[in-house]
């Protein structure tokens, strides 16, 4: 069920909420944490079988919003900023009417009414999946026993996105066996198709003007790459110059494409916005439904094409590929050669389970790709530099290089266990 906040400071728990000026939402001039009774109070205007006294445990890897596992039941995610879950909280009311359960259950939101900035969700509420992980851990820990190493623990975070869910629980909940081919991207491809025909019920074409928009987004990206990998140090910036060709050769191929159909998207999907479940078989739900952080608001709010997230989490088996040879601690061939045969599998999977198959146009991929990579170099110059080597592989290896400049082979850097 849905509730309803009214006032410019309604109460909460006993205590005020506020919008500052630069939109932070406050609870008596502080984010609500867990045991401070605000998720409880909210998880109850949602579901009144929520205990009076139930217990609160802290999610700590949103740094968005704050999130709150509830009665070790229900997962409450509070906006750190007004708007800032509008567009999440819509997505998934439509895929519960749907009947989805590639997502995590819906239970409801609370939306609050402001006598100046309108209407906005203050809190999504959904079912707690116990034993969950994110992709950059399970997605890691497959391709490593592939390859043969140890799978380590305490990976989360590789690229900074990886969504209020991805700390839930504990435990892999995979059923992959040491040395045999993994099955997620075949069920990752089904999983985004299901979604993708739900959301795109309602899609609309593109206009005339997609085309050109696309190729000038992909570009901006791709100078802001080069502009962030040139003030750095380090081999990243003569690999990237020796490939930008080919990267502008694919993101050209955006303006020639059509217009296509447009409607609501995932926007930031990769494998960390995946969890997995322990089960058998294991259970994959999708999470974060807020679009590209990187993105303003009004940009996060558009409809796009399909071959958007599906180039992104294409891109992100390229990622995993790159983050499992950090933990092996070498460069390894077979790494980037299971990720082609995972991106086959997953395109091979989506195709076939896309009803509308008017949603999808492929020729939109390589240059949508081409740009996703551009993006995780700029986000890792502004906010992770330590994520850096895991683009630079797979722009490494998945582009020619002209040669123009010296430059020395990709090489992954030494393991930490606390970060991919």
């Amino acid at each position: 069920m849905n509730s309803l906040l009214i006032g410019e400071r309604p109460e909460i728990a006993g205590r005020a909420l506020s919008v500052a000026p630069s939109g932070e939402v406050w609870v008596e001039g502080a984010r609500p944490a867990a045991g401070d009774g605000i998720a409880r109070a909210l998880a109850r205007l949602v579901d009144p079988t929520v205990a009076t006294d139930a217990a609160e445990r802290a999610i700590a890897v949103d740094q968005t919003n704050t999130s709150v596992i509830v009665d070790e039941r229900l997962v409450v995610k509070v906006v750190g900023r007004w708007a800032a879950a509008d567009r999440a909280a819509h997505l998934l009311a439509r895929l519960a009417e749907a009947g989805s359960t590639d997502v995590a259950g819906y239970a409801g939101r609370v939306d609050w009414e402001h006598p100046t900035l309108g209407t906005s969700t203050l809190a999504i509420v959904t079912e707690y999946l116990p034993g969950a992980q994110d992709g950059w851990d399970w997605a890691v820990d497959d391709v490593v026993a592939l390859l043969g190493g140890a799978a380590a623990s305490g990976a989360a975070g590789a690229s900074g996105a990886a969504g209020a869910g991805a700390a839930a629980g504990s435990g892999s909940g995979s059923s992959h066996d040491a040395g045999s081919e993994p099955a997620f991207p075949a069920v990752l491809g089904a999983t985004v198709a299901r979604l993708h025909d739900v959301l795109g019920a309602h899609a609309v074409p593109a206009p005339d003007s997609a085309p050109s928009e696309r190729a000038a987004r992909a570009l901006a990206a791709l100078d802001a790459a080069l502009e962030a990998t040139d003030r750095s140090t380090g081999p990243t910036a003569a690999r990237l110059a020796n490939r930008a060709e080919a990267l502008r050769r694919d993101i050209r191929s955006l303006d020639a494409a059509s217009p296509g159909l447009a409607f609501d998207l995932h926007g930031d999907l990769h494998v960390g916005q995946v969890l997995r479940s322990p089960g058998s078989p294991p259970r994959y739900t999708v999470i974060d439904f807020d679009g590209d952080p990187q993105q303003g608001a009004s940009e996060r709010g558009r409809t796009d094409a399909a071959a958007r997230d599906v180039a992104h989490l294409l891109v992100s088996l390229d990622l995993v590929a790159a983050v499992a040879q950090k933990r092996l601690g070498r460069a390894e061939p077979a790494a980037f050669a299971w990720a082609d045969r995972a991106r086959g599998a997953l395109l091979g999977s989506y195709r076939a389970t896309l009803v509308r198959g008017d949603l999808f146009d492929p020729a939109l991929v390589p240059g949508l790709e081409a740009e996703q990579l551009a993006a995780e170099l700029t986000y890792a110059d502004r906010f992770l530099p330590r994520w850096r080597y895991a683009p630079d592989a797979a722009i490494t290896h998945r582009y020619p290089s002209t040669d123009e400049l010296p430059e020395d082979p990709w090489t992954p850097p030494p393991f930490e266990p606390t970060s991919t």
